[in-house]
């Protein structure tokens, strides 16, 4: 059959439907677009390059944008979370927040944090510096503030992590400093933080202003 008898039977068949050619097209587009994300890569490692829109590449593609590094993945090995490409230093709560966040879900923790936050008229700069995060891609609300549970084995990927960073000449990990979880110490003023170098783990005031705080994406 010809191109022209084929566009010929395919509008057909969309009238049949009462389809319009841009409908039609939008389809057509979204099933491409599905495609393309699905198939760059079939397992997932640490150290891959999580892009702006959600494909993940072992490769630095040009062309995309780099919204961050995969830290950690899942047994099926395409789940798991990624680290931001910048870090601050911030205190976990300036005011002492105590927001029961003790689950090792760090997105739920962040949840809990920013909740309480709001109720109790407090500060939260941690977590709020992560739910904001509006970097390289990211749109604000989609990044937290990761759990200790979660900070531990992604940072058992440090060197990879560190590879793909300094590969893209952004930001390494520091590794002998904390970095705050979303965790806290037993309804106290202190929460966890993590020390990438080898995952141990301390409980520090909430108020101090020296913590490191990166954040993560879920895929």
């Amino acid at each position: 059959m010809e191109k022209n008898e084929k566009l010929k039977a395919l509008a057909a068949v969309a009238e049949s439907f009462n389809l319009t050619a841009e409908e039609v097209i939008a389809y057509f587009g979204k099933i491409s677009v599905q495609s393309e994300e699905t198939t760059a890569v079939d397992v997932v490692c640490p150290g891959m390059y999580y892009y702006s829109d959600g494909t993940i590449s072992s490769e630095v593609l040009s062309e995309k944008q780099i919204s961050g590094v995969v830290g950690w993945v899942d047994e099926s090995g395409r789940h798991g979370l990624v680290l931001g490409l910048r870090e601050t230093r911030l205190p976990w709560s300036g005011d002492d927040l105590v927001a029961d966040a003790f689950r090792e879900d760090g997105r739920e923790n962040t949840r809990l944090i920013l909740e309480a936050a709001q109720k109790q008229n407090k500060k939260a700069e941690a977590a709020v510096w992560c739910a904001l995060y509006a970097f390289d891609g990211v749109r604000a609300g989609e990044a937290f503030l990761a759990s200790k549970e979660e900070l531990v084995e992604i940072f058992k990927n440090l060197g990879a992590i560190q590879e793909a960073l300094r590969e893209i000449k952004q930001p390494q990990l520091e590794e002998c400093d904390c970095y705050w979880s979303s965790s806290e110490y037993n309804y106290t003023y202190n929460a966890w933080g993590v020390r990438p170098s080898d995952g141990d783990m301390g409980n520090y005031n909430k108020f101090s202003p020296n913590g490191r705080v990166r954040c993560a994406l879920a895929f």
